[in-house]
C-alpha cells in the first residue's frame, strides 16, 4: 500500500512538472510578444498602438470606444511615466508569474540613464489577461522614480 502511494504521489509531482514547464513555454510565446509591443512602443513613444494589446474596458462606459478615443487615453496615461523615465537604454523581462488561469505578473526591468549619466535599473509590473484567445495588459504599474498613475 505505501510502495502504490509514493508510486502515485511521483506520478503527481511528474505530472506537475510538466504541466507548469508547458505553462511557461505556451505564456512565452503569447506573452512575451506583447510586452514586447507594449515596450518598444513605449520607449519610442509611439502610443497609436496600444489600443492592440491593452485592455481599455474599465474606462469604457459605452460599447462604443474608438481605436482613437484608446490612443488619446494611453497617450494620456503613460506620456508622465515615459517623461520620467528619461533616456531609456534597454528593458529586459525578469519573470512571467502565474496569477490564475487566464492572468499573468511580469516584472520587468528598465534600465535609464541618470541624471549624471550613471545607468539606474528600475521595475515595472504588469498584469497581463487573456481575453478571448488573445493575451492584453491590463494592468501598469511603473518602477519609474515618480510614480504617477496605474494603467489603464
Amino acid at each position: 500500500m505505501r510502495k502504490l502511494f509514493y508510486t502515485f504521489l511521483i506520478l503527481l509531482i511528474v505530472v506537475f512538472i510538466i504541466l507548469v514547464t508547458w505553462s511557461k513555454r505556451v505564456d512565452s510565446k503569447s506573452i512575451v510578444p506583447v510586452l514586447n509591443n507594449f515596450y518598444s512602443d513605449f520607449i519610442d513613444k509611439d502610443y497609436s498602438n496600444m489600443y492592440k494589446y491593452t485592455d481599455f474596458s474599465i474606462y469604457a462606459s459605452s460599447t462604443i470606444f474608438t481605436n482613437e478615443g484608446k490612443v488619446s487615453l494611453a497617450q494620456g496615461l503613460l506620456n508622465n511615466d515615459r517623461h520620467w523615465y528619461g533616456n531609456i537604454q534597454r528593458y529586459s523581462i525578469n519573470r512571467i508569474s502565474w496569477r490564475g488561469i487566464d492572468q499573468r505578473s511580469a516584472t520587468v526591468a528598465v534600465t535609464t540613464l541618470g541624471v549624471n549619466g550613471d545607468e539606474q535599473t528600475l521595475y515595472d509590473e504588469v498584469i497581463i489577461k487573456r481575453i478571448g484567445s488573445n493575451w492584453f495588459i491590463t494592468e501598469y504599474n511603473s518602477g519609474s522614480p515618480w510614480r504617477t498613475m496605474k494603467m489603464p
